[in-house]
């Protein structure tokens, strides 16, 4: 199997709600938003470590028996250098404000908004990191004088029984398949 090494595309769209396979994955590809820039050193992907609980034998003051609690929380991080009014209310909340039928700005939600969508990320050398349900935060980030739109997606459970909350594909096994 190929590394995952670094960004190629990034995509946003509905959550995921069967469970996927590379087929699958390519047609949901063909319904999501692509990301169109990424600023330099902003991509990320991290996974907590998990949380454990250790259980001491009295007797011998070893453990005995480890359990763990949660598996670490597992995130996709990027900002967005150039972005549509339509991207931020997408990935940050509140709405468009239009002239006539032209958008012509953002307008901030009253109150936060709890935003839930897929993301998925095409590495360097070709292979796919889904989530099927992300917890998305948007926010304006300063990086490098330009107010980017800095995104964070947080793998939540799939609501959907049978689907998990993150899937890695072989690139070839997704590229080669008919959608």
């Amino acid at each position: 199997m190929k590394p995952f090494i670094g960004i190629k595309q990034i995509w946003y769209g509905k959550s995921i709600e069967a469970a996927m396979t590379p087929q699958s994955l390519k047609t949901w590809l063909e319904t999501a938003k692509e990301v169109k820039n990424s600023h330099q050193d902003t991509w990320g992907y991290t996974q907590d470590d998990p949380s454990v609980q250790d259980y001491i034998n009295e007797l011998t003051g070893k453990t005995y028996y480890r359990d763990v609690t949660d598996g670490g929380t597992k995130t996709i991080t990027f900002t967005m250098g150039e972005y549509a009014f339509e991207d931020k209310v997408a990935l940050q909340g509140g709405k468009v404000v239009k002239s006539g039928e032209t958008v012509v700005g953002w307008e901030s939600p009253e109150t936060p908004e709890l935003i839930y969508m897929a993301v998925v990320g095409k590495t360097k050398t070709g292979n796919y990191v889904v989530f099927t349900n992300a917890g998305i935060v948007g926010k304006s980030n300063m990086v490098e004088k330009n107010i980017g739109l800095g995104v964070t997606a947080v793998a939540m459970e799939n609501n959907t029984e049978g689907v998990s909350d993150e899937y890695w594909f072989d690139g070839e096994a997704v590229d080669s398949t008919e959608s």
